[in-house]
């Protein structure tokens, strides 16, 4: 997963805006999470102003949130006392 979103990344010159951004060019689809069997993952997302559309005034699209990373949405830790949410 995180190498698909860099892909896109290098690809595009910005993250994905969601994970279905992905599918299919980049992976064939979302896969499940390999602690909770489900396709749930937790995204990581950064806020990225967008520029006003004619480029002349100051004044900034509102922001939109893209997925710079991923982790398990599973409850819990590890043995090492890792949250998975930390995986």
């Amino acid at each position: 997963m995180r190498g698909a979103i860099a892909n896109y990344r290098a690809d595009k010159g910005a993250y994905p805006p969601s994970l279905e951004a992905l599918v299919p060019a980049y992976i064939r689809k979302i896969p499940a999470d390999p602690l909770t069997r489900q396709a749930d993952w937790r995204v990581t997302t950064e806020e990225s102003v967008q520029p006003s559309s004619d480029f002349t005034t100051a004044t900034a699209a509102a922001p939109s949130a893209v997925v710079v990373d991923v982790h398990s949405a599973a409850p819990g830790a590890g043995r090492d006392g890792v949250p998975y949410a930390n995986y």
